[in-house]
């Protein structure tokens, strides 16, 4: 009770001390004392002590925090705008893939395959037109299926 007595009262009187003069002497025993007033038996010697420098307790101004709520709302746009731009690729891509699967099946199916000529006409693909066209669409397949 007593240690917490005297830590109490030390507590209480370091902040006035804070802001005056500290001395600091050896007594006769060696023991080393600091008080804030000189003792006249003793070689007192003056201690240079600045008091903490006081930081600012104020958080960021009104306008920083509008600047800072402004720059994190362009963020925000910015990067739903590129995630919409990414899912609407990905849907296109999907769609080139399930076309190009959808022309191989076709191709490798069999049938008659015609095409129309600048005419209008049809014209029936032979073998060989069939086995290249074939050939583009696995690569069609290959460029949009990865």
């Amino acid at each position: 009770m007593r240690h917490f007595i005297l830590s109490l009262l030390l507590g209480l009187s370091l902040p006035g001390i804070a802001h005056g003069d500290i001395y600091k002497w050896v007594d006769s025993q060696g023991e080393v004392h600091y008080s804030d007033q000189p003792v006249p038996k003793a070689d007192a010697k003056k201690l240079n002590v600045s008091p903490p420098p006081v930081e600012s307790q104020a958080g960021p101004s009104l306008a920083d925090k509008e600047r800072g709520f402004r720059k994190r709302q362009v963020e925000r746009e910015e990067a739903q705008k590129k995630q919409q731009e990414q899912q609407a690729e990905a849907r296109q891509k999907q769609d080139n893939c399930q076309s190009a699967r959808g022309n191989l099946r076709t191709l490798e199916a069999g049938g008659r395959i015609f095409s129309y000529n600048e005419k209008g006409d049809r014209v029936y693909l032979d073998d060989q037109a069939r086995q290249k066209a074939i050939g583009k669409a696995q690569k069609e397949v290959e460029t949009w299926c990865k």
